[in-house]
């Protein structure tokens, strides 16, 4: 969806932009190619692999921080950006690199962090957290049914001989779970951790929140999550009605709290453009304004 996202960020070819999750650097390529000579970007990654393919950009208005997104508020004031982009989703490389241990298809060790500045890694949570708070996350970032059987297989099996590997994590989700589905086994389980040892959500909420005071009016935010969690956490962080209570009432015209953004529906791949990249097929979009 990079056009679409390109197309519904960039309304001011000479503003400055943020994306705030470098990747591969697409989305900032094609960001850089639509602004003009006063135009500026700003991109943030934690990734080392990251780091290294910004340093090809040779583009005087274009900046990269090897930092989280969450602190997007140490680096911009308030109404300050034209646009912010986030696209939660993770990158191919990572993916694709086994000792990087993201992937249940391929045999690594259990890392999953984004980058080395992530203090704990899958592994530590794995083998470290209680049973119950391995059920927990399970539940809540994997919506895994079976995540109270799937804990306490892990802590049974731990005890036995610490999980170190990809292959193992996954071997012992499949063998317990009893519900079968077209997924893999380990497909929530293993989103569940990835979540947590990155503190995907928690990281989400404090950047959108930062985004509602960064942007200017009529500024643009662009996210592209891949679970519901997510999108979820989008549309409820730009719900600008407050409560209403007794003492408040009535309210005349002029005391009624205006709307102070919109949030579009839900856009997501077309047909061509999963043919392309069919890891997108989760992938929803949507499109803040300030007003």
């Amino acid at each position: 969806m990079l056009q679409k996202a390109l197309d519904s960020l960039v309304n001011n070819v000479n503003g400055k932009y943020v994306d705030c999750t470098f990747g591969q650097g697409g989305h900032s390529r094609g960001i850089l190619s639509l602004l003009s000579a006063k135009g500026a970007l700003a991109s943030f990654d934690l990734d080392e692999l990251a780091e290294i393919e910004a340093k090809k950009i040779k583009n005087p208005n274009f900046i990269f921080y090897k930092t989280n997104f969450n602190n997007i508020a140490d680096y911009f004031s308030d109404n300050e950006l034209d646009g912010i982009l986030i696209d939660c989703g993770v990158s191919s490389p990572q993916i694709d690199e086994p000792s990087r241990g993201f992937s249940f298809m391929k045999d690594g060790l259990l890392d999953m962090r984004f980058g080395k500045q992530v203090e704990a890694s899958c592994e530590n949570i794995v083998n470290d957290y209680s049973c119950e708070d391995l059920e927990r996350i399970f539940k809540e970032y994997g919506e895994e049914i079976e995540s109270k059987r799937i804990a306490k297989e892990i802590v049974t099996k731990r005890e036995q001989d610490r999980i170190v590997s990809t292959k193992q994590l996954s071997s012992i989700i499949e063998n317990i779970k009893k519900i079968k589905t077209k997924k893999n086994p380990a497909t929530k389980v293993f989103q569940a951790l990835r979540i947590e040892v990155n503190k995907e959500l928690d990281n989400l909420k404090i950047c959108l929140n930062s985004a509602k005071k960064l942007l200017k009016k009529n500024g643009k935010l662009v996210v592209i999550s891949f679970h519901s969690l997510e999108d979820r956490i989008v549309k409820n962080c730009f719900k600008t009605e407050e409560p209403l209570h007794e003492k408040d009432l009535p309210l005349f015209s002029e005391q009624v709290q205006k709307k102070k953004f919109s949030v579009s529906s839900v856009i997501t791949p077309e047909k061509h453009e999963l043919a392309i990249n069919i890891r997108a097929r989760s992938a929803k979009m949507r499109v803040v304004t300030k007003l």
